[in-house]
C-alpha cells in the first residue's frame, strides 16, 4: 500500500510574554512497506517558559480509534534559530501499526499555544493543533510524507507582507502542492 500525506503546520506570530508552542509539524514515514509508521511530531517553543512539550492533556491521535498521550518532553535551546535565545525544539516520536489499508487522519493538540498572538481572540485559550493525513492503498504503492527542511521561525513586521517557504522535500519525489485551510 501507500499514503499521501497533507500536512497543515501552523506559523504563529508571538511576544515575548508566550506561554510556549509557536509552531510544530508531523512528519511520518512507513517502516519497510508494511502497515507499521514512524511518526515523529516537532514543535517549536519559547525558552523563556516552564511550560514543556507533552503532559497529562496532550494527546496524538492516530485516526484509527487510538490514540497516546505525549509525554512530558524537555525543550533544547536552538541558538541556531533565532539570534536572541528564544527558541527552543522538542520532538516524540512514537511507531503505530494501522489494522489495515486506509486512510488516517493523524493530529497532535494541547492547550498551551502561544498567548499574544495578535490576529487571534484569546490565543492562550485556543487548543494549539497539528495534522496530518495518510492513504495506505495498493494502487497508489509505498511512500512518506514529505519532510520541512526550513524551520518555521520567522519575524513578521506589522504592515508589511509576511511569507514564509517551509522547504518542503518528499524523499519520494512526488508532486507537493499546497492549500489554505480554516485552522482547526
Amino acid at each position: 500500500g501507500i499514503f499521501a500525506m497533507m500536512l497543515f503546520t501552523f506559523f504563529i506570530a508571538v511576544e515575548s510574554r508566550a506561554t510556549h508552542l509557536r509552531a510544530g509539524d508531523i512528519v511520518v514515514e512507513r517502516v519497510n512497506c508494511s502497515r507499521l509508521f514512524k511518526i515523529t511530531i516537532t514543535v517549536y517553543t519559547n525558552t523563556g517558559s516552564t511550560v514543556r512539550f507533552g503532559g497529562e492533556t496532550d494527546i496524538i491521535n492516530f485516526g484509527d480509534g487510538t490514540w497516546d498521550l505525549v509525554p512530558d518532553t524537555e525543550n533544547t535551546p536552538r541558538p541556531d534559530l533565532d539570534a536572541e535565545g528564544t527558541v527552543a525544539t522538542a520532538s516524540y516520536t512514537v511507531f503505530h501499526e494501522y489494522p489495515s489499508p486506509g486512510t488516517y487522519i493523524i493530529s497532535y493538540r494541547e492547550p498551551n499555544r502561544n498567548e499574544g498572538v495578535l490576529n487571534m481572540d484569546g490565543s492562550v485559550n485556543t487548543t494549539f493543533y497539528l495534522e496530518t493525513v495518510i492513504k495506505m492503498d495498493a494502487f497508489l504503492g509505498c511512500n512518506n510524507t514529505p519532510k520541512l527542511l526550513i524551520p518555521p521561525i520567522d519575524h513578521a513586521c506589522p504592515g508589511v507582507r509576511w511569507t514564509h517557504n517551509p522547504g518542503a522535500f518528499d524523499p519520494d519525489k512526488d508532486s507537493l502542492s499546497y492549500a489554505m485551510v480554516i485552522p482547526f
